[in-house]
């Protein structure tokens, strides 16, 4: 069916006036009779710019309806701010990706994009001077088992430190992430020295109770230490290249969701020990693509059960 022009309307409401047949319509607006049978029905007595403003309602209002609804809409809200993204969000709901995204874009989801998890480019880091030192280092990474690569196993853990105001808060947090399931700790630290690092990790390896095999950390000089560990646990540690915070992928793309929580200048002196928990538990309960869509708490959970049999 052929659409309309207002112009064409027009001369239809004068054709009506003059009491053509539809045929007669048809042929002088060189259309099909059912064409003008349709637009004959948009209004009784024909009207042109009734019948207009028909057309444009419905054309507003044409293709598939939005299956977006108050309760759906609550869901995605309560998911963004748990800062899933929503890709996640997407697969949970079994929704497009694409439908999250125009819905942002459309405003008819109240969430700034500014807020969405990984929005905008990273500014370059600049490098850490403290790591200069520390060149000689322990064993290189270069000298990591295949095995740790493969990310087979429980117990490779990648470490880093996540860093107060500079120059107004010594506080700090380590965090631990376990290269298999994905799974994140984090401790407060009082200051960012190897003695304090060690007595966090010592803390960390009474608490798993579980076979630690690996440390793979970057040459911060906090991580000075960490030797004193395979004596006692048989933990080995490896070393990072200078500047290639790539070579901790999973670490660095966790602590970047801990920013989302304690964004940079966050004193960590004033984070309670129960809000830390709690934040690792929305972290380590978040579905991850990369785990085939299951949490790092349901992975680790099920290796750990595994591994007790």
């Amino acid at each position: 069916m052929s659409s309309i022009t207002y112009s064409e309307r027009i001369k239809i409401e004068t054709f009506c006036e003059l009491g053509l047949t539809n045929i007669q319509m048809a042929e002088r607006l060189k259309q099909s009779p059912s064409t003008i049978s349709y637009e004959l029905s948009r209004c009784q007595p024909y009207q042109a710019e009734l019948a207009q403003a028909n057309a444009e309602y419905k054309r507003a209002h044409c293709g598939r309806k939005t299956k977006l609804n108050a309760k759906l809409k609550q869901t995605i809200l309560n998911h963004l701010r748990l800062s899933w993204s929503p890709e996640v969000i997407a697969h949970e709901l079994k929704l497009a990706t694409k439908s999250i995204y125009n819905w942002l874009y459309q405003g008819k989801i109240e969430f700034s994009l500014s807020e969405l998890p990984e929005h905008g480019l990273r500014q370059r880091r600049n490098l850490d001077q403290r790591s200069k030192y520390n060149q000689s280092l322990g064993r290189s990474i270069e000298q990591r088992p295949i095995v740790i690569n493969q990310r087979n196993r429980i117990g490779d853990f990648e470490i880093d430190t996540v860093v107060g105001p500079r120059g107004h808060s010594k506080a700090a947090l380590l965090t631990l992430i376990d290269r298999k399931s994905r799974f994140l700790w984090a401790y407060r630290l009082k200051d960012r020295t190897a003695a304090t690092v060690n007595e966090a990790l010592t803390m960390f390896l009474t608490t798993f109770k579980r076979p630690v095999h690996t440390f793979t950390v970057d040459r911060g000089t906090e991580f000075s230490n960490l030797v004193s560990f395979e004596p006692q646990y048989g933990i080995q540690t490896y070393y990072c290249h200078a500047y290639t915070p790539a070579e901790r992928g999973s670490n660095e793309r966790f602590n970047r969701n801990l920013r989302y929580f304690y964004p940079k200048g966050t004193c960590f002196e004033h984070i309670s020990a129960q809000d830390l928990t709690t934040t690792l538990l929305e972290i380590n309960q978040r579905p991850l693509k990369v785990l085939n869509w299951q949490t790092p708490y349901q992975v680790m959970l099920t290796n750990l059960s595994k591994n007790s049999d």
